[in-house]
C-alpha cells in the first residue's frame, strides 16, 4: 500500500475519532442543556398556568378554553389537569406529525429525558386538582440534529483539506524516496547504482547505507572483472602484439569448423613476415618488435575499415612471424585480400630494408579439417614467398556457389521472402544442469525460391544490403505467431544483430509487437553478441531499457573474450550469458580455460546471471562443465529428453 493511501486512511481514522469524540461531548452537553432548560420551562409554565386557573371560576368550559389557549401557543406535548382522585378534568396531547426530518435512530441515540412541570390548582382553601405541563421535544431534537449535521460537514471539509495538504507535503517530503525506490529496484535487478543522499535524515541514512552497499559490490565486481581479464589476456593473447595466441586462435577456428550451419562460408588469411631473423639483425630487436606491432595494428585497422564484408573478425599471432585473420561469413575474398595487401605494402614502405609481407587466403566451410586448411594456407604462402615480394595467393576452391550473384538479385529475393512471410525457425534445446529445459534457441532459416537455407547462406548479403533489421523483426513476428499457437509454449531465445539494435525504427516495431502480445513476450529471450555490447554499449543499454519492462529477458551469446571489458556490467540488467564454445572445446586438460571458466561463472553468479556453455559436442562434457560452475548447456551433444 502506498504512503499516500496510508496517509488518507490515517486522516480518515483520526477525523473519525475526532468526530465521534466531538459528537459525544457536544451531544452530551447539548442534551443536558436542553433537558435543563425544558425542565425549567415546564416548571415555570405549570406554575404560571396553575396560578391563573386558581384565580378563575372553575367552570369546565372556561378551564378548557384557557388550557387550550395555553397549549396552542406554547408548543407543548401534553397539558393535563387531574382531580385529587387522579381523574382527568382536562387533557391536551399533541397528536400531529413530526415534520422536523430528524431520523428516529438519532432520537434513540440522543434521547431526551425531561420531567413534566407539576403545580397545584386551588379553589379557595381547597385543592381543585394537579396540573401537568410537558413541553414538546421536537425542537430540541431538531437543534441537536442540525448541530450534529453541521459538525459532520465541517469535519469532512477539514479531513479533505488535511488529506490534500498532507498529500502535497508528503510528496515533497518523500520525493527523495523515489530515488531510494529506484535504487532498491536496481539492486533487485542486479544493477548497483549510486543515488544522491537526500536532506531528510531518515531517508539520508537509508540512501547512504545503500550507496555503501552498491559501492562495495561494484568494487568487488570490478576487482573480479579486472583479475579475470588479466588472467584471460595472459593465457590467450600474445604478449608483444596483444593479438590472440596460437592456441586461442585455433580454438576459434575449430569453433567455425564444427558449426552446424553448413551453408556458412568463412575465410582465413595468413600473413608472414619473411626472413624475420635476418630482419632482426638488420633492424635491431626494438625496431623488429615495432614492425610486428605495426603489422598487428594494420590488420586490426583493416578489419574495422571493411566491417561490412563479414560478420566477425578474429586476429591472432600463430608464431614469431605468422599472423592469421579469421573472417566469419566472408564475402568477396579477392577484394578483401587486395585491400589488406595494399595496407601491408603501405606499411612495408616505411622500413628499410623493406620487409616482405606475403599473404595467403582461402575459403572454408563447416566440416572441413583444420589440418588440411592450414596445410593449404602454408602451401599458398610458400608460393607467395618464392616471389620474394609482398603479394597475395588466394584459393577460392570452397567459395559457395549461389543462385544469386549481384546485389540487385539478393535484394529482390530477400524482399520477396519478407513480403511472402518465408522466415522460418529451427529450434535447439538449452538444458539446465539438472536436465530441465531452460529455453529453446530459435535459429533463423529463410525459404528462398523453394529451398530452406540457414543463416550463413543469406546473412552476409543481408548485412551488406542493410536488411538485417527487417529480417530480425520478421523472425520475432514468426516466433510470436508460433508461441500463440502452442498451449505449453517454452521460453524461446532469438538472436538480434547489432544493426537491429542500432535501428530505432526496428526496435520500436519490436516493442509494439511485444506490447501487443504480453503473454508471449514473457517467454522471449533476446540474445546479443558480446562483441556488439563492447562496441555499442549505449545502444545495448537503451535496448535493455525498452525491452525489459515488457517482460523479456536479455542475454549475451559468444561471451567470454570481452566479457570482463564490459564496464558497469551489473547495471545492464542481463539475465544470462552463453560462453563462447572456443572456451568449451577441448576443455579437458586445458587448465587455463578451466580457471577462466571458474572465474567467469563466479563473476556471473555474483550479479545473478545464469552461465550457459555453448557448443557442447558431447554429453560427457557436462560433469566437468558443471564443476566449472556452468548452469546450463547447449550444442550438438545436448539433446532434450
Amino acid at each position: 500500500m502506498s504512503l499516500i493511501r496510508q496517509l488518507w486512511i490515517a486522516v480518515v481514522l483520526m477525523m473519525a475519532i475526532a468526530f465521534i469524540s466531538s459528537f459525544s461531548i457536544s451531544t452530551y452537553k447539548a442534551k443536558a442543556y436542553f433537558e435543563e432548560q425544558l425542565l425549567l420551562k415546564n416548571i415555570d409554565n405549570a406554575g404560571s398556568l396553575a396560578l391563573t386557573l386558581s384565580q378563575i371560576e372553575k367552570d369546565p368550559v372556561t378551564l378548557e378554553l384557557l388550557i387550550a389557549a395555553q397549549f396552542d401557543t406554547g408548543h407543548y406535548q401534553r397539558i393535563e389537569l387531574l382531580d385529587p382522585q387522579g381523574e382527568a378534568l382536562q387533557r391536551k396531547v399533541y397528536e400531529g406529525e413530526d415534520a422536523t426530518g430528524v431520523p428516529e435512530w438519532f432520537k434513540n441515540l440522543a434521547a431526551l429525558d425531561i420531567e413534566p412541570g407539576v403545580a397545584q390548582v386551588q379553589d379557595g382553601w381547597f385543592q381543585y386538582g394537579t396540573l401537568y405541563v410537558e413541553s414538546h421535544k421536537r425542537f430540541a431534537y431538531q437543534a441537536l440534529w442540525a448541530t450534529t449535521r453541521d459538525l459532520l460537514v465541517w469535519f469532512l471539509l477539514v479531513a479533505l483539506v488535511a488529506g490534500g495538504l498532507g498529500t502535497l507535503i508528503l510528496k515533497l517530503i518523500t520525493r527523495p524516496l523515489d530515488d531510494v525506490v529506484n535504487q532498491a529496484e536496481a539492486i533487485g535487478g542486479r544493477r548497483f547504482i549510486q543515488s544522491k543522499e537526500p536532506r531528510t535524515l531518515e531517508f539520508g541514512r537509508v540512501v547512504k547505507a545503500m550507496n555503501i552497499l552498491s559501492e562495495r559490490i561494484r568494487h568487488m565486481l570490478d576487482s573480479e572483472r579486472k583479475r579475470l581479464e588479466e588472467m584471460r589476456h595472459k593465457n590467450q593473447h600474445d604478449e608483444l602484439t596483444g593479438l590472440a595466441n596460437r592456441a586461442y586462435f585455433l580454438s576459434q577456428l575449430d569453433t567455425k569448423l564444427s558449426s552446424v550451419d553448413t551453408d556458412s562460408q568463412h575465410a582465413v588469411l595468413l600473413i608472414r613476415v619473411c626472413h624475420l631473423a635476418s630482419l632482426n639483425q638488420k633492424l635491431g630487436h626494438k625496431q623488429t618488435d615495432a614492425l610486428l606491432k605495426d603489422v598487428a595494428q594494420a590488420i586490426q585497422q583493416f578489419t574495422d575499415d571493411i566491417a561490412d564484408n563479414f560478420t566477425q573478425a578474429d586476429v591472432g599471432r600463430l608464431n614469431g612471424s605468422d599472423f592469421a585473420l579469421l573472417l566469419t561469413d566472408a564475402l568477396d575474398l579477392s577484394s578483401i585480400s587486395e585491400v589488406l595487401l595494399h595496407k601491408l605494402l603501405t606499411l612495408s614502405a616505411n622500413y628499410d630494408p623493406v620487409p616482405q609481407l606475403p599473404l595467403a587466403a582461402a575459403y572454408f566451410s563447416p566440416g572441413d579439417g583444420r589440418a588440411d586448411l592450414m596445410m593449404k594456407l602454408d602451401t599458398l604462402l610458400a608460393h607467395a614467398e618464392q616471389r620474394e615480394i609482398t603479394c597475395t595467393e588466394i584459393s577460392l576452391a570452397h567459395q559457395n556457389t549461389t543462385r544469386f550473384h549481384t546485389a540487385d538479385e539478393w535484394r529482390m529475393v530477400l524482399t520477396e521472402a519478407l513480403f511472402r512471410d518465408r522466415v522460418r525457425a529451427e529450434s535447439y534445446p538449452v538444458l539446465a544442469s539438472d536436465g530441465s529445459l531452460l529455453h529453446q534457441e530459435a535459429m533463423m532459416r529463410l525459404e528462398l525460391q523453394g529451398e530452406i537455407h540457414s543463416a550463413g547462406y543469406f546473412i552476409p548479403w543481408a548485412r551488406r544490403l542493410g536488411m538485417l533489421p527487417e529480417l530480425d523483426v520478421a523472425m520475432v513476428t514468426h516466433v510470436l505467431n508460433q508461441l500463440r499457437q502452442m498451449q505449453d509454449a517454452p521460453d524461446t531465445a532469438i538472436n538480434l544483430s547489432s544493426e537491429t539494435l542500432s535501428d530505432l525504427v526496428a526496435v520500436n516495431r519490436l516493442c509494439d509487437q511485444l506490447s501487443g502480445n504480453p503473454k508471449q513476450a514473457q517467454l522471449l529471450c533476446f540474445e546479443v553478441s558480446e562483441r556488439c555490447v563492447v562496441q555499442h554499449p549505449q545502444v545495448f543499454r537503451e535496448f535493455c531499457r525498452q525491452i525489459k519492462p515488457l517482460g523479456c529477458r536479455v542475454g549475451l551469446e559468444r561471451a567470454g573474450a570481452d566479457f570482463a571489458r564490459i564496464n558497469n556490467l551489473q547495471e545492464l540488467g542481463l539475465d544470462y550469458i552463453k560462453v563462447d564454445n572456443a572456451f568449451i572445446s577441448e576443455l579437458e586438460g586445458n587448465n587455463s580455460n578451466q580457471n577462466f571458466l571458474r572465474g567467469l561463472a563466479t563473476l556471473g553468479h555474483s550479479i545473478g546471471l545464469l552461465v550457459i556453455a555453448e557448443g557442447v559436442k558431447e554429453a560427457s562434457q557436462t560433469p566437468l562443465l558443471q564443476e566449472m560452475g556452468m548452469d546450463g548447456y547447449t550444442g550438438p551433444g545436448i539433446k532434450e529428453t
